[in-house]
């Protein structure tokens, strides 16, 4: 309430007005003031006058009773009493109340003497010692102080009813309506229904009012406009995350189809090798059975059969124990990406998995991949976003840190700690420019757009440390001396 205007300006109107009545009464009771101690000086040298006339004969003659009668004709008004000396002291008569101490605060002594013109010459009679009272003057200034009083009361009253009503019609309402519809337009609300009818003014509030309304109008339309726009922009960001949702996944099967290729090239000497080991040695069984059919089997041919099947078997087993723990690693790591099961597995074994799956990829370039993982490193969680992971960084740093006939090291290591293992991926390559550092986790960021990249490699790393796997990666990197990637995962996955 007194933060309002209507509170304020009745406040400020109060004690101008006050402020104001109150100075003008203290000029009127300071004029007052004056012209009752005035009239109060003259009231008191007139009645010096009279009884420096009136009591001259009766002293003269020492009449008392004349002198009396003067005296108590003189004592009214502001006249408590009079008494009346002879030039030797003695008392010659008195009237009225000569004890101060009986008359009331506002008293005031008048003393003088009287003399006498005798032959030429004034004779002292006596002393007159009138006691006056001040009183009416107090009573006439205390009335004038309550009238003043009074009268700035009611008109301050008078003026509170009247600008609090004239307030609230002309302005303190219209002043509501407005405060109401600027709420319900910042409301984001129905910008229509927030225009005032205030009826036909003319002046400021009409003005204020219309202009109002115009931008009430303005924003229901840029509102409606705005509205359609979060529209289009929210239908075209879920196609940008459907669309990036399939671009991810396609890079997840790009890698699985990689890898894939990898292993079926990789499978095909040992199986091949097998195959024709195995039809050799079924050749050699042939001939051998057909020359034992005749009885014609000589000891150099027996020893010639077994060296054969000997050398065969050998190669036989090499290579299908070869193509085995191709297929084994293959199918571990690939079916881990593909059903993103959770279970129970030794971090360095399987990393030697995933590199041993992904050694076709970089088996023909002068890159060697050392896991320098120590053993006995047991985590719980999703080995399929740890495959997709590796492969990720081992790709992006056949791609962007060695050229095709530079020769380096990746190498993987790990440390235990209280909960977490920090696993280092580093190579010795190019590194990565300052200017890009920070921005090579963001979709569709990368440098080579034109050579195949498709800026998601990293940002699949990304999502899959931070969200999948509930961990964290960082990234550290000097121009030509090689780019150090730390991942912090639980040992326990969330």
């Amino acid at each position: 309430m007194q933060h309002s205007i209507g509170f304020r300006l009745n406040a400020l109107f109060v004690i101008l007005v006050t402020a104001l009545l109150a100075g003008s009464g203290a000029w009127a009771y300071w004029r007052l003031d004056a012209q009752l101690n005035q009239d109060f000086q003259r009231s008191r040298q007139a009645l010096q006058q009279r009884l420096q006339i009136n009591l001259i004969t009766p002293l003269w003659n020492m009449d008392r009773q004349t002198l009396s009668e003067n005296l108590v004709a003189e004592v009214q008004g502001p006249v408590l009493g009079i008494t009346v000396y002879l030039d030797t002291g003695e008392l010659l008569s008195q009237s009225g109340v000569l004890d101060p101490a009986q008359a009331s605060a506002w008293h005031e002594r008048l003393e003088f003497a009287l003399y006498t013109d005798k032959f030429d010459e004034a004779v002292p009679l006596g002393r007159v010692s009138v006691l006056l009272s001040r009183q009416e003057v107090a009573n006439t200034l205390r009335r004038q102080i309550w009238q003043r009083l009074g009268e700035i009361l009611a008109l301050d009253l008078l003026l509170i009813t009247a600008l609090s009503l004239s307030l609230r019609l002309q302005v303190l309402k219209p002043l509501k309506a407005l405060r109401d519809a600027l709420l319900q337009a910042a409301g984001h609300r129905d910008s229509s229904a927030s225009l005032l009818q205030l009826g036909q003014r003319h002046d400021e509030f009409g003005e204020v009012v219309e202009g109002f309304n115009r931008i009430a109008q303005r924003l229901n339309a840029d509102l409606a406009a705005k509205q359609q726009d979060e529209e289009t922009l929210r239908q075209a960001y879920e196609e940008l995350k459907q669309a990036q949702a399939s671009l991810v996944e396609a890079e997840k099967l790009a890698a699985l189809g990689g890898l894939v290729a990898g292993v079926a090239h990789e499978i095909n000497p040992p199986l091949g090798i097998s195959l024709s080991s195995a039809s050799l040695l079924a050749e050699a069984t042939r001939r051998f059975a057909t020359q034992l059919d005749s009885g014609q089997v000589k000891k150099s041919e027996l020893q010639d059969y077994l060296a054969t099947a000997r050398e065969s078997v050998e190669l036989i087993l090499s290579n299908a124990q070869r193509a085995a723990h191709l297929v084994q690693s293959f199918k571990q790591v690939a079916v881990d990406q593909t059903s993103e099961a959770r279970r129970s597995f030794d971090l360095a074994e399987y990393l030697d998995e995933v590199i041993e799956s992904l050694q076709p990829t970089f088996k023909r370039r002068p890159v060697q991949v050392r896991n320098d993982c120590p053993p006995g490193i047991p985590m719980d969680g999703y080995p399929g976003a740890l495959a997709q992971v590796v492969t990720n960084l081992l790709v992006n740093a056949l791609t962007h840190a060695f050229a095709a006939e530079d020769s380096g090291l990746i190498r993987l290591s790990a440390e235990r700690l209280d909960g977490e293992v920090r696993l280092c991926f580093e190579d010795n390559g190019q590194g990565i420019a300052a200017e890009h550092l920070g921005h090579i986790f963001e979709p569709f960021f990368t440098t080579r757009r034109g050579s195949g990249g498709s800026g998601l490699g990293l940002h699949l790393v990304y999502n899959l440390v931070n969200k999948r796997m509930g961990g964290q990666i960082a990234v550290s990197s000097t121009p030509g001396q090689g780019t150090h990637f730390t991942l912090t995962l639980p040992l326990h996955a969330p």
